[in-house]
């Protein structure tokens, strides 16, 4: 409609101020969920990383941090002192972070908690199918068999084996030839039925303690040369700095407790030992993943210096879960709407909310506070699904060791560790996707 006296107005983009303050935030878990958290555009990797602590209510969040793929495709670890959106806005290849375990340990006993041991299960399996840590067939028909039984706990129904097939049991690729991925999967059966009567907490610590045995277990490598110009894959592990050469040369290997010091100067990355009066000198494959790896290295060695001051004799840990102790037969693949159990946070009853984002906004008198907003959620099969929003961060909380990636302290989450799934809806929320013919990302 024209306006009167032939006026004309400019056409301009308008923004809210929540447009221009705000951000939502997608994440996705290690069960392979996604929440979102609507974050302020200043707010730090570290608040994030302690909206989804608070979501998890896990407590031991030393040991974990938020990823990102870059725009080399490549994974990244957060620096957790610095704004989540700048980070993303520089570096990032998608808007979407990811959440998993940073620092790993010698022995998974050392985790206290049975959320954290939960969740640095899913790490470690994910780890195995992903191909990060090397297994012989062997290993990988015994880890398949106790993650089976983790997951769909006792199963009387021997007589057909076409529901492993459809489970994730091997690393992708990585049996090419089907008559042998045929036998491996016998196999799993097989061990299946007798580990009847392992409860899934019992079949989790099995597992976690068998991949701590094996290579790759907590390692980052990159590619990089040494000082004669040979190729070389250079990376961290739970002793040290490794250098793995291409030519069949022993590993050679810096421990923690004999480097000072780590550097980085354009493309090159030097380590300042206590033994050698000249450091050793390695070239990346560009200045951004020296500043990384140095960045990386520093938290990893700071970790272990935290890890060695605080170590005590590892504490033998009851898996005991607060669940239901009768397991139910494999159900049928279909659409399932999960009913969200009851949580307690602090003290108070919340209702379920149907909601999986939360709002996270920083406020300089009153701190942090959450509220929801309502949005629907969906498993990635097409399973709608509901989550809870979470309690205020100014609830009074118990602080843990801060972790190596931040000088900012790790919230810990309510008091109140709540009760775990049935083995159902278990089953149904991580195990679904896959068992329905989903592709894992």
């Amino acid at each position: 409609m024209p306006l009167p006296f032939g006026l004309k107005l400019k056409r301009t983009r308008r923004y809210t101020v929540s447009s221009k303050s705000c951000l939502v935030t997608r994440i996705q878990l290690l069960n392979g969920d996604f929440v979102e958290f609507t974050l302020s555009v200043e707010s730090t990797g570290q608040e994030c990383l302690e909206a989804v602590a608070q979501r998890l209510e896990l407590r031991e969040i030393t040991f974990f941090s938020l990823w990102f793929y870059n725009k080399q495709n490549q994974q990244r670890w957060m620096d957790l002192d610095k704004p989540l959106k700048k980070q993303l806005d520089k570096y990032g290849l998608e808007p979407t972070v990811y959440f998993g375990v940073v620092f790993y340990v010698p022995s998974v006993t050392q985790l206290q908690q049975e959320i954290t041991r939960y969740q640095y299960y899913l790490q470690l399996k994910k780890d195995v199918l992903d191909g990060k840590i090397s297994c012989s067939l062997d290993q990988a028909v015994h880890l398949a068999g106790l993650a089976v039984q983790a997951a769909l706990g006792d199963f009387n129904r021997y007589d057909s084996q076409e529901f492993l097939q459809k489970v994730d049991l091997f690393p992708e690729d990585w049996i090419q030839d089907e008559r042998v991925l045929e036998e491996a999967t016998q196999k799993v059966a097989l061990l299946y039925q007798t580990l009847r009567g392992l409860s899934a907490p019992e079949a989790e610590m099995l597992y976690m303690q068998e991949v701590e045995k094996m290579e790759g277990y907590g390692q980052e490598s990159f590619q990089a040369k040494d000082s004669t110009g040979a190729d070389v894959s250079l990376g961290s592990c739970l002793d040290g700095i490794f250098v793995k050469h291409k030519n069949g040369r022993p590993l050679l290997l810096f421990r923690w407790s004999d480097i000072n010091n780590m550097t980085h100067n354009r493309s090159f990355f030097a380590l300042e030992l206590s033994n050698r009066e000249e450091s050793v000198q390695f070239q990346t494959e560009d200045m951004e993943t020296s500043k990384y790896m140095c960045r990386m290295c520093l938290a990893r060695l700071k970790f272990y210096k935290l890890n060695k001051s605080t170590q005590t004799q590892p504490t033998v840990v009851n898996p005991v879960r607060r669940r239901s102790s009768t397991r139910l037969s494999l159900p049928k693949p279909q659409a399932y709407m999960m009913p969200p159990p009851p949580m307690h946070y602090n003290g108070h009853f919340t209702e379920p909310y149907t909601s999986s984002q939360d709002n996270l906004y920083m406020n300089s008198q009153n701190g942090f506070f959450y509220h929801s907003q309502t949005s629907g959620g969906r498993l990635r099969n097409g399973s709608v699904y509901s989550a809870h929003s979470t309690s205020s961060l100014t609830n009074p909380q118990h602080y843990i060791q801060p972790s190596p990636m931040s000088s900012n302290p790790s919230i810990t989450g309510s008091d109140y560790l709540p009760t775990r799934l049935t083995t159902a809806q278990k089953y149904n929320m991580e195990n679904y996707s896959f068992l329905s013919g989903a592709k894992r990302t």
